[in-house]
C-alpha cells in the first residue's frame, strides 16, 4: 500500500503496523508532547474526554507495543524503546496537523482484527 501524499513512508508504516484508532493515536500524542510526566488512565480520560477504562486500555496497549513505559503502578510515561519508533512518532506528530484526514484514513482502512476474525469464521474451506 503506498503512502497517501505528504505521509512519510516510515509514519505511513508505524500507523499501519501500531495504530488501531484515532483515540489510541490522540493518546500517544499526548503522552509525546508531555513526555517529562507521567500519566494515570483518569488524566488522559480528563483531558482527552474520553472514558477512563478506555484510556487505561489504550495505555496499556501502547505499553505492550514499546510506545510507553510503565513509570509506576497504573502511571505511564511516553518512551519508546526503539529510535525508530521515536523518529516515526516525531514525523507523525508534524504530519497529524497538517494531514489529519489522510492519516485518519490509513488508521480506518486497515482490518480490524475482530472483523476478520469474525469474516475468517464464514470462509468455506476445503476438507482434506
Amino acid at each position: 500500500m503506498a503512502s497517501p501524499i505528504g505521509i512519510p513512508d516510515d509514519v505511513h508504516r508505524f500507523l499501519v503496523e501500531h495504530i488501531v484508532s484515532v483515540e489510541q493515536l490522540e493518546i500517544l500524542l499526548l503522552l509525546r508532547g508531555h513526555a517529562e510526566r507521567d500519566w494515570n488512565a483518569e488524566e488522559v480520560a480528563k483531558e482527552l474526554r474520553i472514558a477512563s477504562i478506555s484510556a487505561g486500555n489504550r495505555l496499556a496497549d501502547l505499553a505492550a507495543r514499546g510506545l510507553l513505559t510503565e513509570a509506576s503502578p497504573g502511571r505511564f510515561r511516553y518512551a519508546p524503546n526503539d529510535p525508530a519508533m521515536h523518529a516515526a512518532v516525531e514525523g507523525l506528530a508534524k504530519v497529524y496537523p497538517e494531514r489529519r484526514v489522510s492519516v485518519i484514513e490509513i488508521i480506518f482502512s486497515k482490518p480490524n482484527d475482530v472483523i476478520r476474525t469474525f469474516a475468517d469464521a464464514f470462509k468455506l474451506r476445503r476438507d482434506k
